[in-house]
């Protein structure tokens, strides 16, 4: 009889390997099934793909190995959904069809028959959700505390065998006691176990001679249904009555939603770039610069679109180019499709590039480009498409690639401030070393962008300089690592705090968006930023065909090694 094995590797460099053993399973009989209950905890990464390796190999009663298949997937795919591929028997080069849904993989051979079921699901562990409180005090006695003293809280958490302090509030005046709201966590509040806890509120006087003004102790159950709680002091009327009154006038809990959790609640991410065809000084123009220029763009292009395609299920770009004549009467744009065509749609990275060489060779090029008209296309777009979505949104992605300056200024700034409103993020990606003062100004604005009165509504701007990242860097490798990261790394953070702040849940489209309290984020974070993320775990399950396989199971005798996912966006 034969028995067969399961290997899962992963690789930190690429598809190709190397590839370091996770796990492996003992020998596992024909009508055996093969549980990795465990739990893979992996950092998830936006920016980089994330590659593992499964092997299956079947092996004679002597030990022989009869045939070995293997395929290689990536985290991204299973976040983003069902994917079909090839699976090819590596010894007899037997062509098999393998499909992987979230959890389902089959393995066929050429004769349709199942040899092998592989399941593969993933959850998002639950992470802690923030509460909004703010309190205010009444009454306090005259005795204790005088009409001009300046007067602060601090909140404790209360257990059987200690006291942790919550929150320590800004100073007010004896006459208005109401602080500022605060937040503080639900696990903090309450504790991973989610019983009701207590909390001891303490008003103190920053007047030395009056200190500590008086204290309550609470559950939080009596707390949050925000009526009076009396204070009292020890030191007066031996504690038995009370000096005056504390209370918490507003509790929200709020509802804090990642990246995939919005990408696992059905929303699409739709890719566009855009590239600049403008040449400041056309008549200085040599062979090599023309040939940089293309190396440059194909660069761009292939490590966006090769890490991004996980989230492009269609594998369709958006395609523009803007500053220059186009035939066939060679009028100025600032706004035409790549491929000169009325479609702007390419499909894949070699459709993009294609489009771009043909774009290159007849379009002429102007002194300077307009960025604004690009800008105002695909953010019209993008918020028409949230405007009007009765399914799960679709959240814009436009890359902007130029080598010049921003003839019109002015006009970027409202168009990028009309953007702020839209869901869509937008990438200045540099190329050359000169020139690109403004529009890196511009990708590095966030929120302080304003022209006439109005404010940019949210920070959906970034810029990296290809050129740079690439002679910065030794090899291949190590530039489209660093240019990925730079370019990528907000976008999660961008995407996630859009639909909060326009109270969008996952799995909600734009017309059923709920009133509920969302939290949006104020601070720029890079995607693998450590300690507060949420985690995805991961399980696998490998069967073989059989009339009992779901009645005989056995378990692994090598337990799944644990990584982290943070996904803190």
């Amino acid at each position: 009889s034969r028995t067969h094995t399961v290997h899962l590797y992963e690789s930190q460099d690429s598809s190709e390997g190397p590839w370091n053993l996770i796990t492996e399973t003992d020998r596992l009989g024909t009508n055996d099934t093969a549980v990795l209950e465990d739990f893979l905890a992996i950092e998830f990464s936006f920016e980089r793909l994330q590659w593992f390796k499964m092997e299956i190999s079947e092996l004679s009663e002597n030990g022989v190995k009869v045939f070995k298949t293997s395929e290689i997937f990536s985290i991204a795919q299973i976040c983003a959904g069902p994917i079909i591929f090839p699976m090819v028997n590596n010894i007899f080069g037997v062509l098999e069809t393998c499909i992987i849904y979230l959890k389902n993989v089959f393995y066929s051979d050429q004769s349709g028959y199942r040899v092998s079921e592989v399941e593969i699901w993933s959850q998002l562990r639950d992470r802690t959700q923030p509460i909004v409180m703010q309190l205010e005090a009444k009454n306090l006695s005259t005795k204790l505390v005088s009409s001009n003293s300046n007067v602060y809280i601090e909140v404790f958490r209360v257990d059987e065998d200690q006291k942790r302090m919550l929150y320590r509030s800004e100073v007010a005046k004896q006459t208005k006691l109401t602080w500022r709201p605060f937040t503080v966590q639900l696990d903090d509040l309450y504790g991973t176990d989610g019983m009701d806890s207590q909390i001891e509120i303490v008003c103190i006087s920053e007047e030395d001679k009056e200190g500590v003004i008086g204290q309550a102790l609470v559950s939080m159950e009596v707390a949050k249904a925000m009526e009076a709680i009396p204070i009292f002091n020890e030191t007066y009327k031996q504690g038995r009555k009370p000096i005056g009154e504390v209370r918490i006038c507003r509790y929200q809990q709020l509802r804090v939603c990642s990246f995939l959790d919005y990408i696992r609640g059905g929303t699409s991410l739709k890719f566009a770039i855009a590239i600049d065809f403008s040449i400041r000084d056309p008549q200085n123009l040599t062979h090599n610069d023309y040939q940089q220029y293309s190396n440059d763009i194909e660069f761009v292009v292939r490590c966006l679109g090769e890490t991004l395609e996980p989230f492009n299920p269609n594998n369709s770009w958006l395609s523009y180019g803007f500053g220059a004549k186009i035939p066939p009467h060679y009028r100025d744009s600032n706004n035409f499709c790549l491929s000169l065509d009325v479609d702007a749609t390419c499909q894949g990275v070699n459709g993009v590039l294609n489009a771009f060489g043909k774009s290159h060779q007849h379009v002429h090029p102007l002194p300077g480009a307009k960025f604004s008209q690009i800008i105002y296309h695909l953010a019209k777009q993008a918020q028409n498409n949230f405007n009007r979505a009765s399914e799960p949104p679709s959240y814009f992605v436009l890359f902007v690639i130029s080598r010049g300056s921003i003839e019109d200024l002015k006009e970027t700034v409202q168009a990028a401030i009309f953007a702020s409103k839209a869901p869509i993020s937008i990438v200045f990606i540099g190329v050359g070393c000169e020139g690109l003062d403004e529009i890196e100004r511009m990708g590095n604005a966030g929120k302080r962008l304003e022209f006439q009165g109005r404010k940019s509504e949210r920070d959906n701007l970034q810029f990296v300089n290809a050129t740079k990242t690439r002679l910065e860097c030794d090899n291949y490798s190590d530039m489209s690592t660093t240019f990925l990261e730079k370019a990528l790394q907000q976008i999660p953070w961008q995407c996630s705090t859009f639909y909060m702040q326009n109270h969008v849940l996952p799995g909600k489209s734009s017309e059923e968006a709920t009133g509920g309290l969302m939290a949006p984020s104020s601070s720029r974070r890079p995607s693998s930023a450590h300690g507060q993320g949420e985690e995805e775990e991961l399980r696998m399950r490998t069967s073989s065909s059989g009339e009992q396989t779901r009645n005989r199971r056995h378990r692994l005798s090598n337990e799944m090694r644990s990584m982290t996912l943070d996904d803190s966006r």
